[in-house]
C-alpha cells in the first residue's frame, strides 16, 4: 500500500507573505518566492557591483520600485538601508532579524580579523 502526503496546509501557509512596516502608513510584502531568493543570491556573490546598488536593488526586488522610491525619499541613513536589507533577507531564508544580524556580525569579525596584520618596523 502506498503512501499519501497531504501538504496542502503547509503549502497554503506556507504561501503567506511577510511584511515590512517601514512607518505607520507604509507597510509591504516581501517578495520570498524562489527566482527572488535566487536573483538576490547572485546579487550578493556579485563582487563587481557597488554595494550601493547591491542595496538598491535588493529592496527592489524584495518589496518593490514603489517602496524603494518612498524609502529613498526619507533621505534614511545607509544603517537604515542595511537593516532593510536584512529584514528582506531574513524573511528569504525563514529566520529572525536577529539571526541575520549575527551571521553579519560573524562576517564583519571575520573580515576584520583577516585585515589586522602586523605592520613590520622599519629598520634605520
Amino acid at each position: 500500500m502506498s503512501r499519501a502526503y497531504d501538504i496542502a496546509e503547509k503549502l497554503k501557509n506556507g504561501s503567506k507573505k511577510p511584511t515590512v512596516k517601514i512607518d505607520e502608513t507604509h507597510i509591504y510584502e516581501i517578495n520570498i518566492s524562489k527566482n527572488v531568493g535566487i536573483f538576490l543570491k547572485g546579487l550578493t556573490e556579485d563582487s563587481k557591483m557597488d554595494d550601493f546598488e547591491k542595496i538598491d536593488k535588493i529592496i527592489e526586488a524584495g518589496i518593490g520600485k514603489e517602496a524603494l522610491e518612498y524609502i529613498d525619499s526619507l533621505d534614511l541613513p545607509i544603517a537604515s538601508y542595511v537593516v532593510i536589507v536584512n529584514v528582506i533577507m531574513a524573511a528569504i531564508n525563514d529566520v529572525s532579524l536577529e539571526e541575520i544580524e549575527e551571521i553579519e556580525e560573524m562576517e564583519v569579525e571575520s573580515t576584520n580579523k583577516n585585515n589586522n596584520f602586523r605592520k613590520k618596523k622599519r629598520r634605520k
